[in-house]
C-alpha cells in the first residue's frame, strides 16, 4: 500500500508517516521503484505509534515502549526495565508538572479573588 492510503487509514497526514520512517518508528518496505510499500503490520504499528504520540509521549518514549508492544518474548525482556524506568521518570515529571500547575492555579484564583484596592498576598 503506497503511503497515501497509508496515511488515510491510519489518520494522519503523509509527512507524518515520514516523520516515522526518518525516527525509525515505522520502516515500510521498498518496491523496486522505491515507493514505500505499507503492509497491514505496518498499518497497525503506525495506529498505535499515533495513539501513543496523541497520548502525548515523545517519539524517544514511543521507540522504547513498541518493542514491548510486540509478543517477542525477547524483545520484551530487552525492553521491560528500560521502559518502565523511563516511563517512571515521565510519571514523575508529569506529576510535578501537575503541582506547579495547581501551584500556580492557587495564585491565580487568590490574586483574582482578591479586591481591586487590595494588594494579594503571595502564595507559596
Amino acid at each position: 500500500m503506497r503511503i497515501a492510503d497509508a496515511a488515510a487509514q491510519i489518520g494522519v497526514p503523509a509527512h507524518r508517516l515520514r516523520h516515522y520512517e526518518a525516527t525509525a518508528l515505522l520502516v515500510p518496505d521498498r518496491s523496486p521503484a522505491g515507493y514505500r510499500d505499507y503492509s497491514p503490520s505496518d498499518i497497525d504499528r503506525g495506529k498505535q505509534i499515533k495513539a501513543l504520540l496523541d497520548s502525548g509521549f515523545t517519539a524517544k518514549d514511543v521507540a522504547l515502549m513498541l518493542p514491548c508492544m510486540t509478543s517477542d518474548a525477547d524483545d520484551e525482556r530487552r525492553c521491560c526495565e528500560v521502559t518502565r524506568a523511563r516511563l517512571t521518570e515521565r510519571l514523575n515529571e508529569i506529576t510535578e508538572r501537575r503541582a506547579q500547575l495547581q501551584r500556580t492555579e492557587r495564585a491565580l484564583t487568590a490574586w483574582l479573588d482578591t479586591p481591586r484596592d487590595e494588594a494579594p498576598a503571595t502564595a507559596s
